[in-house]
């Protein structure tokens, strides 16, 4: 697989979405993620398709592709319910033309069976729709990568994966990412690059590269295993429009030279 960098809209997600697809391109990524935008999921299950149109048209017109979309796994009724709800967003990422649905897992251990049923009736429907199911460290159910090994070894389906992301590995665990990926690396299908500062449950809105992540010793551990991308930027530092799309193009930067090294 050949490298795919890009950036989530997280960093832009208080201005304008044109203006973060601006943002995005100009610092060299191509490939484009979907989160939250002022105060609303970009992609959601009850989106007709004419939106979802609307929202590649748009996207396109930036000269970036879809990748990524950010999924809430609902977890109220039975397994076969919520793999349904979720399965809404599977189509809707089709439809978009991204590849990836990404998922955070749960820290309610009473829905840790259900949500790894839920996890493989999605990815047997996904796989059909040309869609990974994947699920990232979020605590809980997916703290660390001991975790993240049981949740692929109970799904135990070949269209589900693990969207590393070393920063929150820092963030809710405290451990080391660069220690933490070795258990997971073969399992890894993305990465959500991401950094940490400041110990359990410090600052994640910093600049990749600029903080305690080990990106080198991450990226060395992933290669070894045969990784070789996506990179999706999830956080950058700045607070206005001009210092974040100042430190996209530093993080583009930064990942090309991981890429190289």
């Amino acid at each position: 697989m050949a490298w795919e960098l890009g950036c989530f809209n997280r960093p832009w997600n208080k201005v304008d979405f044109d203006d973060c697809l601006a943002g995005v391109r100009a610092a060299g990524f191509e490939h484009m993620g979907f989160m939250n935008h002022q105060g609303e999921r970009l992609v959601q299950p009850e989106h007709t398709r004419e939106h979802i149109q609307a929202l590649a048209d748009q996207v396109a017109r930036h000269g970036l592709k879809p990748h990524t979309v950010l999924a809430a796994v609902p977890l109220e009724g039975s397994a076969q319910e919520c793999a349904a709800e979720l399965n809404k967003v599977v189509d809707r990422t089709a439809w978009l033309g991204a590849r990836y649905v990404l998922t955070c897992g749960t820290t309610a251990e009473e829905h840790f069976d259900k949500y790894y049923e839920i996890m493989r009736l999605s990815a047997e429907y996904a796989q059909d729709q040309g869609v990974m199911v994947t699920l990232k460290p979020h605590g809980g159910i997916s703290a660390t990568s001991r975790e993240l090994r049981r949740a692929v070894e109970r799904v135990n389906h070949p269209n589900f994966g693990i969207y590393y992301d070393p920063g929150n590995i820092h963030h809710y665990t405290g451990e080391d990412a660069a220690e933490d990926v070795k258990l997971i690396a073969e399992q890894v299908v993305a990465m959500c690059v991401k950094d940490q500062t400041g110990g359990l449950k410090g600052p994640v809105m910093i600049t990749p590269g600029t903080g305690d992540v080990d990106f080198d010793a991450v990226m060395g551990t992933l290669k070894g295993a045969g990784f070789a991308g996506p990179l999706i930027v999830e956080c950058l530092g700045g607070e206005t429009l001009e210092e974040i799309n100042q430190a996209a193009g530093e993080t583009f930067a930064f990942l090309q030279r991981l890429i190289a090294d």
